[in-house]
């Protein structure tokens, strides 16, 4: 006789031993375009398999900031001069503060930064050497060609550790809200900077197959750049009622087992 839990059933799958089932590490994927316009609102939908259920574990997320190459060099002084030093002094010593504004000035005439125009914008986040031509800039003991003086800087973007948003996660299938209310990204996972931006869930939360999960996002802060969160879990192959159930056939007649 065959044990009770692997009789056949009518001819569907019937549910496997623990040693047919096979868990697999699985994460469902979330991608949102961050404007940087806080209050904006969007959401992202992902439709679980119909191969198993999905049990996630943890929740994390990363971003990849939206670079804006802007590179410019120190306006020339009054009269045209050349930006070439006479003997050997450290390459910034003949550049003024207000050469970088009226070069940084000619630089953004056409270019909006998170809805702001001119230096100021730069000013908040700040610019840095152009990695390009560092090197060759800082070893050149000031003698710079005009080519790598209008080189000689490049705009910083936002940095990483500054997005802040709000997340809320719903089981669309049930109405399931995993939440009172939209959660800070800093407060539930962390930082985007590697300080824990992650966290594993209180209780695992189980997925049917079918099932349509929708995150949402509220932007908080003005960066601008791509958000990418991962649910993690596994699903169990095997499990009855599933394409990857054990199928049973009714044995022949007059065959016995």
């Amino acid at each position: 006789m065959m044990p009770a839990a692997r009789m056949f059933q009518g001819g569907s799958a019937v549910s496997p031993t623990a040693a047919d089932r096979r868990a697999i590490p699985f994460d469902y994927a979330f991608r949102f375009s961050l404007e940087g316009e806080p209050g904006r609102v969007v959401n992202s939908v992902v439709t679980v398999s119909i191969e198993a259920t999905f049990t996630a574990v943890s929740i994390g997320y990363g971003v990849i900031p939206e670079v804006e190459p802007i590179v410019f060099g120190p306006a020339a002084p009054p009269g045209g001069t050349i930006f070439l030093a006479t003997r050997p002094q450290p390459v910034f010593a003949p550049v003024t503060l207000g050469e970088i504004l009226d070069g940084l000035d000619a630089a953004l005439s056409s270019t909006v930064l998170k809805g702001e125009t001119g230096p100021e914008a730069v000013f908040k986040n700040g610019f840095k050497l152009n990695p390009q031509i560092a090197e060759l800039a800082l070893q050149s003991n000031g003698q710079l060609t005009d080519d790598l003086r209008q080189r000689l800087f490049q705009v910083v973007g936002t940095p990483a550790e500054l997005v802040q948003f709000k997340y809320a996660l719903f089981d669309e299938g049930s109405g399931r809200e995993f939440q009172s209310e939209p959660i800070l990204n800093i407060a539930g996972l962390g930082s985007a900077a590697g300080e824990r931006p992650f966290r594993h869930f209180a209780q695992p939360i189980t997925f049917r197959p079918r099932s349509t999960i929708r995150m949402e996002v509220t932007e908080v802060s003005d960066f601008r750049g791509e958000l990418h969160v991962s649910l993690q879990g596994y699903k169990v192959l095997g499990e009855a009622n599933a394409p990857t159930g054990v199928v049973q056939r009714r044995p022949a007649p007059g065959r016995r087992r």
